[in-house]
């Protein structure tokens, strides 16, 4: 259990006090090399965001998000170490200010020699590999003697973007730095079966068992609703609303507190549970444009991913569509690269969005339609079932 004064706000922890605790424990004790394998949406980034934030002369933070290949990677990490460990001399780094800058040349002098290119690093000029080398240098030079951690937020992803060579040298890059740069802790971000995880368990793998693992999840809402126990001297929330918030949200954290704010706007003597669901009629109205933009965008990743996504959020099984058992892995492997489906249990798909979730189920595609007898009218059955499920529980833990 994590120190009472350390618990930030309700809306970070509440589903996740476990887990705020476990990173804390890992960036506190230097655990050298770390992956973390976050399911999507879990609102790891936040909690990422918020324990580095605790020590900004020891930990530096980059969300690979940025980043569109291996240069883009290394400049990053780069830019990040200079913002957050020498944040004077960040104009000078970024081209911004004249190249005779007090502060600037005061930053050249500290990170001069070792074979250090700050030149080519501050340009970003190829090979990629050496540039990411020389990043990850800068980032053990300007942090203090006792070291510290680079935080690399999803870099799965970034990866699983790439062929398997370039995503392979990256990853050799980092075991590499690591062992010769001693001062400077790793922690990595992947999801659910990426690379930097295989890698891990890989014998063949120059990253083969070179640092721990932590599993972040998505929390369930029993468990939002559970750690709501522990947070509740930092918030007011009504047990019934956050339960349908939860439930309707899937676990996403950041879902489920914007429907509780849009449900808090209700009329005051409305019925908890009744104003939750009231919030999530309005989320999924407020974002019913980009939920079908993120609609037409499944075409682009695979040419089956809107009959698959449609299928799951339907209760079907994708496989039971017609087209071969290739073509429908195939869409879901994508999906996952992308971070839009994970597997909780094996045999077992979610799509991770519940927003384009709630969207496919009130438009489904004309063959799900004949396959499923009124989709739209059974998930609206589901939302009430469990607005008054919900609502039934929360009166039954109150008493």
């Amino acid at each position: 259990m994590p120190d009472a004064q350390r618990l930030p706000d309700a809306q970070l922890l509440t589903g996740r006090v476990a887990e705020w605790g476990e990173l804390l424990g890992i960036l506190d004790e230097r655990a050298g090399l770390t992956v973390i394998v976050a399911d999507p949406w879990s609102g790891t980034s936040s909690l990422l965001a918020a324990a580095t934030a605790e020590d900004r002369e020891t930990r530096i933070l980059l969300d690979a998000r940025t980043c569109g290949n291996a240069l883009d990677l290394a400049m990053g990490i780069a830019d990040e170490a200079v913002a957050t460990l020498a944040p004077e001399a960040l104009s000078w780094w970024l081209g911004k200010a004249p190249p005779s800058s007090t502060e600037g040349l005061r930053l050249w002098r500290s990170i001069q020699g070792d074979g250090l290119d700050v030149s080519r690093l501050r340009e970003g000029e190829p090979p990629a590999t050496d540039r990411l080398r020389d990043a990850l240098a800068l980032c053990a030079k300007l942090l203090p003697a006792q070291g510290g951690t680079l935080v690399v937020d999803h870099l799965g992803p970034l990866l699983a973007a790439m062929r398997a060579r370039p995503a392979g040298e990256i990853l050799d890059v980092f075991r590499a730095s690591r062992q010769h740069q001693r001062q400077l802790d790793l922690v990595l971000i992947d999801h659910p079966d990426g690379r930097i995880d295989a890698a891990l368990g890989d014998a063949h793998h120059p990253l083969y068992r070179a640092g721990g693992r932590l599993i972040l999840r998505r929390p369930t809402p029993d468990r939002i609703v559970e750690d709501l126990s522990l947070t509740r001297p930092l918030t007011e929330v009504p047990v019934p609303m956050l339960r349908v918030a939860a439930e309707m949200a899937a676990g996403v954290p950041e879902l489920t507190w914007r429907i509780v704010d849009l449900a808090m706007r209700e009329d005051a003597d409305a019925d908890p549970a009744t104003a939750g669901l009231a919030g999530w009629r309005a989320l999924c109205a407020a974002n019913e444009p980009s939920s079908r933009h993120a609609w037409d965008r499944l075409r682009t990743v695979h040419p089956y991913a809107q009959h698959v996504v449609a299928a799951i959020s339907l209760g079907l099984k994708p496989h039971a569509l017609p087209a071969a058992g290739k073509t429908i892995n195939d869409a879901l492997h994508s999906l996952r690269d992308v971070g839009l489906a994970w597997q909780p249990a094996e045999r077992s798909w979610v799509i991770a969005d519940p927003l384009l979730v709630g969207w496919a189920r009130e438009r489904p595609p004309p063959w799900a339609r004949r396959r499923s007898a009124g989709p739209a009218i059974r998930a609206r059955r589901f939302e009430a079932t469990d607005a008054s499920q919900a609502a039934a529980g929360g009166r039954k833990r109150a008493l």
